[in-house]
């Protein structure tokens, strides 16, 4: 299947304005880590830690994971896109109020003190889950070039105000929840103005409602039938990927919880470079999935992606020592080892949501929740008896494991779906040098500086000789002699 195939093409403009949306969110957040951990305590950091870690628990639960079907079911039937986005709006305003009206639960111990902060909690709730609403609806409706203007504006906002109030007055969590929240409320005004969604939701909100009771569950049940299976799904997700914050400040407490949460970091830029092409590839996949060739797609673009990822996880865990000297201020920096180990957790996360996309293409998210499960309960059992004895690394361990389990189950039940080559003779042995790679760094075993740079080495070369052929037919097709041959 040639690369320069309409889908292909549409597929890398929207990675490009994926990327720039990115960088304007994702990019900026993470260099505002030295701003964190340099005025900020560890028990300030995991408390704002802690904020980020229920909030995503909370989001797919309250709003009934409305914003994935709303995407899904504008792209297939746009004449009602309307009303898919007022659903969306109608069900996640809902969400904010019983937030609010749950929020005293925050008091309870578990939460690290969170319970002082929650009217702050729920501004930045309100304004995520808006945000994340907004974005979805846009690249349903096609309004993908929107989305980088947006993010733009917000992060700008939130960088300057954490700069202000953090850095400049001292406010440290309470300007930390001003900064996350003014930010994204402004970029939701100009999704509801310049982006005319304020309009589509109230043309929504004029035909749902005149239609009466049956045009609400004509429209309403299909949707609540692909996102019912996200919502648990998602619980899961949070507990396979997140639990252990609660576990480390309940058996080792906040400050604990704040060197793991600093260590993340610099995993967490695999998934912020996956963020960028899964935006792009999930609306890609939608609108090709009534196409043939979808299984070619599927294996092209994969085999891509794991050669991206696993270099960018071997690079970054070569560099770590040296990377967190500049992004893990203080005492931060003493948790460098541990993210050597959460490298590998966040990869097998990574291929884990590229696999999702095989179950929401093809309208089967049963299992996602299913293998979601598995994996949440390998993490809850895994944690605490690795805690016990590893400390903050048995929790690392314990995601890379639960992770990897749940990526094991779905590379092997996706094939009823969509079966596409993964290209394990090269994947395998890489994933092998990765974990050598991490158990040598994290514990700084005897010359692991030069056994870590011998496993980037490697893991290049078998990515390059998997990215070869597709390496030559993309050079044959921008030859001279083969461009010349085509216009005779």
């Amino acid at each position: 299947m040639s690369f320069f195939s309409r889908k292909y093409r549409q597929l890398a403009v929207n990675i490009g304005l994926f990327a720039v949306n990115a960088v304007a969110t994702r990019l900026v957040t993470f260099l505002l880590v030295p701003l964190y951990t340099y005025f900020m305590s560890a028990g300030e950091y995991g408390l704002t830690d802690m904020s980020l870690t229920v909030i995503s628990l909370v989001t797919p639960l309250a709003t009934l994971s409305v914003a994935d079907a709303a995407v899904r079911f504008i792209v297939g039937d746009r004449a009602r896109e309307a009303e898919y986005a007022f659903i969306g709006f109608a069900v996640t305003s809902a969400s904010t109020v019983l937030v609010a009206l749950l929020s005293p639960i925050l008091n309870l111990e578990v939460f690290g003190g969170l319970g002082a902060y929650k009217g702050w909690f729920v501004f930045a709730y309100a304004s995520s889950a808006l945000l994340q609403l907004c974005g979805e609806v846009a690249r349903g409706v096609g309004g993908v070039r929107l989305i980088p203007v947006c993010a733009g504006v917000s992060s700008l906002i939130t960088c300057a105000s954490a700069v202000a109030l953090i850095g400049g007055l001292g406010m440290t969590v309470v300007g930390y929840f001003v900064s996350v929240s003014v930010g994204p409320l402004v970029a939701v005004a100009v999704y509801l103005t310049v982006g005319g969604m304020g309009r589509l939701a109230l043309d929504g909100a004029r035909s749902l409602l005149g239609g009466g009771l049956g045009r609400i569950k004509e429209l309403c049940a299909p949707m609540l039938r692909y996102a019912l299976p996200l919502i648990p799904n998602s619980l899961f997700w949070w507990v396979g990927t997140s639990i252990n914050r609660f576990f480390i400040t309940g058996m080792l407490g906040i400050a604990a919880s704040g060197m793991f949460a600093a260590a993340g970091k610099l995993p967490n830029l695999l998934n912020t470079a996956y963020s960028v092409f899964q935006q792009a590839w999930q609306l890609s996949a939608f609108q090709e999935s009534g196409d043939d060739g979808l299984e070619g797609f599927f294996s092209s673009v994969f085999r891509v992606l794991q050669a991206g990822m696993t270099v960018l996880c071997a690079l970054i865990s070569f560099l770590a020592p040296w990377l967190a000297m500049v992004f893990l201020q203080g005492e931060f920096y003493g948790a460098w080892p541990m993210i050597s180990v959460l490298l590998i957790a966040n990869l097998m996360n990574v291929f884990n949501a590229f696999y999702g996309t095989v179950y929401t293409t093809t309208m089967h998210t049963s299992y996602i929740m299913r293998t979601t499960v598995v994996g949440a309960v390998a993490c809850v059992v895994l944690t605490p008896a690795l805690i016990v004895p590893l400390g903050t690394y048995g929790a690392c361990v314990a995601s890379a494991l639960g992770n990897a389990l749940v990526f094991a189950m779905r590379a092997r039940d996706s094939r009823r779906y969509i079966r596409f080559d993964v290209g394990w003779r090269i994947l395998a042995p890489t994933l092998t040098l990765l974990v050598v790679q991490s158990a040598v760094t994290a514990f700084q075993a005897s010359g692991w500086r030069v056994v870590s740079g011998a496993c980037l080495v490697a893991c290049i070369a078998l990515q390059g000789v998997r990215l070869l052929p597709l390496i030559k037919g993309l050079l044959s097709k921008l030859s001279p002699s083969k461009r010349e041959a085509q216009h005779r």
